[in-house]
């Protein structure tokens, strides 16, 4: 079938709604009609920006946590060695009846468990929120 003909099968159609509806208003049901059309065309773009700006926030998010996990993870890990390393102290000292390592040992316990991991979590924050690289 050519053009032509799927051309006049088209305007036979269109004929045959003229006579059911005038043809002012068959022309403002298709103007309604690509309306509507472009109008879906256009929420689909929008719906696919934003589908976009969705997936873009939310890797975002994830490297955040993931940097976050790595870092606190290693803070907690240099606590924890410390911590072990002052018990060794302690128990050296136990050991050996020597009171200077253990009070040595206990000393360096209190300190270590009396700061908090925290007190410099803005800076801390501030620095993993800035361009540079960071070392973990």
């Amino acid at each position: 079938m050519t053009f032509r003909g799927n051309k006049n099968r088209a305007l036979a159609h269109l004929e045959g709604i003229s006579k059911i509806m005038p043809s002012a208003d068959a022309l403002a049901f298709l103007s309604s009609l690509i309306g509507a059309y472009c109008e879906q065309q256009n929420l689909r773009r929008d719906l696919a920006r934003i589908e976009a700006m969705r997936d873009s926030v939310l890797t975002e998010m994830t490297n955040r946590y993931d940097l976050y996990h790595r870092v606190f993870d290693r803070i907690f890990d240099e606590r924890r060695q410390a911590i072990d390393r002052h018990f060794d102290i302690i128990d050296r000292g136990i050991s050996r009846s020597d009171k200077e390592l253990i009070i040595q040992g206990l000393q360096g316990l209190s300190a270590i468990v009396s700061s908090s991991p925290f007190a410099n979590l803005h800076e801390l924050s501030k620095l993993l929120e800035s361009d540079r690289k960071v070392e973990i």
